[in-house]
């Protein structure tokens, strides 16, 4: 390569990457996390507004010097609206009580980490704040107020003359800011692959230069239009929000405008590897946003294959309209790049990406600059240019329309496991290799055949080949204040119950959390659901499961479990075509070279607290492995099982206990653990939980038989393989 920048920025990432891996933090984020839980006054001046919700409103806040270890760092601040319902403002210097939490996080195989999110944005954690005293307003830069500010005021001008939701996604798409845009919109743009469309991009710069150009048309003066330019690009950066995708584009168009101004060829991939440095010497995280991974991908597919793919596509037909070969041809060469990013981060592909974003660019540069210039005539004009506005409503109900259509196109999203990351890094290899032998310019049958092999080994033999196993391994699954297991063996994939609504009606535990974390397993095919029984902290994760995931059999009881929650259930596994098989006591199942053994519920159901009692107790036996699932039940029930089993304890003695109803004090009884003598508890449950779970109580009797404790709370995800012995792994390494 004849760019020396471009080697040292892929030297620097790959170093930092390794690094990361490794286990090394960048700056001092360890001495910080270190005083989680710090609860004293604290001072700092207001940056700006991260969300707001009915109960609260979370502002970013730089703490004052007189604070130490937090001195000089940005943290979120969690302001409740009952204990200061006033709005607080950029540059507000503020006095307030204040307990601080470090971020959560990966607490699953592949899970989100939100510690790793914070750090992209410099953000240190949360403060939970109260007892909150105004000290003195608008200390802050007059700069940014000032553009603070003008974002207030186009944000009022597009409210005032457009449709709440036409406002709030022209907001999106002129400043980047999408805050309150309507979340089955948002999930609109994102099923059609248009959510790059709500995002500031390179051609908003592209926008301002030309019109800086014009301007000077009438000064002049080259030169002083070009610094001009670069003042505005600085500018519309700090008025974006200075995201990561909106600082490449920044930096990227100042470079070309100074390489102008000093009389040198501007080099586009040097432009992006200068811009990368700068990003990562001002926050080495940045390489892990995906916006930033996204909108450079982007640019690098534009710029590596847009000729090739132009080329190939006149040579299929050269009466297309040059409109629609550029679109098809920038949306094919960006998504050669940005598909194996989306693949291993959002586990979704689109096969309807060309249709889509063909419709909708057609009208969006529209948009974006007649908005510009309406919100520039307003200023001027004010009220008299309303029916101006009235043509850019429209413009943008249709925008609006377009997206929800496009993404009920089939295959509009397709959901896929987590690639292989080798199989990526071999993937881009290929596209490098392909750029620097490509001399035709003209994609060759053979490169498609490649790709599409390529393609095929990604999403579909690579899961195929990992998903066979002869060792028993079991993943205890942190949903929460739930329970979720899942098994693998003998090439067959067991889950056992799904968590639920712990987290309140806005969280879905089964599609946030539940099924990236199968895909990431590379599981997209499940032989058994067993449900212990269905009340929701069980059973209601496991719906978004059977809605997008195959699931051939589900093990369930009939006994004492009516319940909404149990008819959703079966009329979910109607529509899939899933096997239903109702069990009781005595039934056996036989999965491979294991067997599953109910021992309870039988024929007399439990009439107290139905749901909880009346679920599946069964025995999992694999070799000299067995373990004991008790989903929900209750001393009650505990105590009609040994009565059951009085003649022959041994059948209750069992390796491993999924301890009942997350370690409840109601469970869990001593005479049970005397028959059940298990060497490993697991207990599911949710971090600083409400319930009060697990018991004091329940511990002390599970310590006192000589029981290792496992508890997700304090351990995450909870990994157990099975071979000579037991090998036993939390994600984060706080076994008790």
């Amino acid at each position: 390569m004849n760019r020396p920048i471009c080697v040292l920025t892929i030297i620097v990432i790959v170093a930092i990457i390794g690094l990361h891996s490794c286990g090394v933090v960048f700056f001092d984020y360890d001495k910080v996390y270190e005083l989680d839980g710090t609860n004293e006054k604290f001072e700092g001046i207001i940056l700006g507004k991260k969300s707001e919700t009915d109960y609260k409103t979370t502002y970013i806040i730089k703490i004052k010097k007189i604070n130490e270890i937090f001195a000089g760092k940005k943290f979120l601040l969690d302001v409740k609206k009952k204990d200061y319902s006033k709005e607080l403002e950029y540059g507000d210097i503020i006095t307030f009580n204040g307990v601080y939490n470090k971020p959560n996080v990966q607490r699953n195989y592949g899970g989100y980490d939100y510690s790793l999110y914070l750090k992209t944005q410099n953000i240190y954690g949360t403060f939970d704040g109260s007892q909150i005293e105004l000290k003195s307003k608008n200390k802050g830069s007059f700069i940014q107020r000032g553009i603070i500010s003008f974002k207030e005021y186009i944000k009022g001008i597009l409210k005032e003359n457009l449709g709440e939701d036409e406002a709030e996604l022209c907001i999106g798409l002129v400043i980047g800011d999408r805050t309150n845009l309507a979340k089955d919109i948002q999930e609109d743009f994102k099923t059609s692959n248009l959510t790059h469309m709500l995002a500031v991009s390179g051609s908003h710069f592209v926008y301002i230069i030309l019109a800086v150009t014009y301007i000077n048309k009438f000064l002049k003066r080259k030169r002083l239009g070009q610094i001009l330019m670069i003042i505005v690009i600085i500018l519309f950066m700090n008025l974006t929000g200075n995201t990561g995708s909106v600082v490449r584009s920044g930096i990227m168009a100042s470079l070309g405008i100074i390489a102008s101004i000093i009389h040198r060829k501007s080099d586009i991939w040097n432009n992006m590897a200068i811009a990368m440095l700068i990003q990562i010497i001002l926050n080495p995280y940045i390489i892990f946003d995906v916006g930033v991974q996204l909108s450079y991908g982007g640019v690098i597919g534009i710029v590596a294959f847009n000729k090739v793919v132009t080329n190939s596509i006149e040579q299929l037909s050269n009466k297309i309209n040059n409109y629609i070969k550029e679109s098809i041809s920038v949306t094919i060469s960006a998504n050669i790049v940005i598909i194996p990013i989306m693949m291993y981060t959002f586990n979704t592909i689109s096969l309807s990406f060309v249709i889509s974003n063909l419709l909708a660019g057609a009208i969006l540069g529209i948009i974006v600059l007649y908005a510009f210039a309406l919100i520039l005539l307003y200023m001027v004009l004010h009220n008299f240019i309303f029916p101006l506005f009235i043509i850019l409503n429209l413009m943008l109900k249709i925008l609006i329309y377009i997206a929800h259509i496009c993404s009920l196109i089939p295959f509009s999203k397709i959901y896929v496991v987590t690639p292989n990351l080798i199989l990526i890094i071999l993937f881009y290899l290929f596209l490098y290799l392909l750029v620097k032998k490509q001399k035709s310019r003209i994609l060759s049958k053979k490169t498609i055949a490649f790709f599409t092999i390529a393609i095929i080994i990604l999403n579909f033999i690579y899961p195929v080949l990992t998903s066979k196993r002869d060792n028993l391994e079991i993943n205890f699954i942190d949903v929460g204040q739930g329970d979720s297991t899942l098994i693998r063996v003998s090439n067959k994939t067991i889950l056992i119950d799904g968590g639920g609504s712990s987290y309140g009606e806005t969280f879905d535990v089964g599609e946030q959390t539940l099924f990236p974390y199968l895909l990431d397993r590379g599981i997209n095919t499940i032989d058994y659901v067993i449900v212990s029984h269905f009340d929701s902290d069980h059973c209601q994760g496991l719906n978004f499961i059977m809605e997008n995931m195959k699931v051939k059999n589900a093990i369930i009881s009939s006994l004492g479990q009516e319940s909404n929650e149990y008819d959703t259930f079966l009329s979910l596994a109607k529509k899939q075509n899933t096997n239903l098989i109702y069990v009781k006591k005595g039934d056996i199942i036989k999965i491979g070279d294991c067997t599953i053994k109910i021992l309870f519920p039988n024929n007399e159901p439990i009439t107290d607290n139905e749901k909880n009692n009346n679920a599946i107790v069964f025995k999992f036996l694999w070799k000299n492995i067995s373990i004991l699932f008790t989903g929900d039940i209750e001393e009650k029930a505990e105590n009609k099982i040994l009565s059951l089993y009085s003649d022959n304890l041994g059948e209750l003695k069992s390796t491993i206990l999924k301890v009942a109803h997350h370690g409840s004090k109601t469970s869990t009884t001593k005479a049970f653990l005397e028959a059940v003598k298990p060497q490993i508890a697991l207990i599911g449950v949710g971090e600083d939980n409400n319930f009060g779970h697990p018991n004091s109580g329940v511990i002390e009797r599970l310590e006192s038989i000589g029981c290792e404790i496992y508890r997700t709370d304090e351990c995450g995800e909870i990994s157990i393989k099975f071979n000579k012995q037991i090998i036993i792994n939390t994600i984060l390494n706080s076994v008790k």
